[in-house]
């Protein structure tokens, strides 16, 4: 059984690779993550059978993002937990366990702007156009290596944001798809408060 446990982590730790998209060096630099000033996203993972709803916030074209997942482990129960991306930093909370900790931010593909480098350095090709929750989005190919394992990716883009993303890892498939999204919807400021637990 500690082979599916070691499992949940390890696509645990690609989950919050491809569904999280924090640059923090961009957003620094000023650059817009998205071409919408903010949202409220709902996605659904499936992952292995087992589904995953990740309600997402973002605020200043990506500056400020919060994504909170729940999650039921099976012999564990449920989990709540949030990654917070702000001022150029990122944090993972749990707020099932009340722990709180500063992640490295993950770099990822801008879509809303791709450059040249990650073209190179993620195989990135436009291969296609899809409609999705009645937005064109772009479709592209990306490969991408996480810890040591080659992943293809195929991502629906609207406006920088992924409504879909196919990766294919190991045997594994992971499917991501957007079920709700609210452009430039109200975001209250508290989502990205980082909580202080005592």
């Amino acid at each position: 059984h500690h082979q599916t446990m070691k499992a949940k982590s390890l696509l645990l730790s690609l989950l919050l690779l491809v569904s999280l998209g924090a640059y923090a060096q961009d957003a620094a630099q000023g650059a817009k993550k998205y071409g919408f000033k903010s949202a409220i996203t709902k996605m659904n993972t499936d992952m292995m059978g087992q589904t995953i709803e990740t309600t997402g916030y973002i605020d200043n074209y990506g500056a400020l993002e919060c994504q909170k997942v729940t999650m039921d482990v099976p012999g564990m129960g449920k989990f709540e937990t949030a990654v917070i991306s702000k001022e150029g930093k990122s944090w993972q909370v749990n707020y099932t366990m009340k722990q709180v900790e500063e992640t490295p931010v993950q770099e990822q593909v801008n879509f809303l702007e791709i450059s040249d480098a990650d073209v190179e350095k993620y195989k990135i090709k436009e291969i296609g156009k899809e409609t999705l929750l009645g937005k064109e989005c772009t479709v592209y190919s990306v490969e991408n290596e996480v810890q040591g394992m080659k992943a293809n990716l195929t991502v629906s883009v609207y406006k920088g944001i992924a409504f879909k993303t196919v990766t294919e890892v190991q045997g594994y498939k992971i499917v991501i798809t957007m079920t709700e999204f609210q452009e430039d919807a109200m975001v209250l400021p508290q989502v990205f408060d980082i909580p202080k637990f005592k």
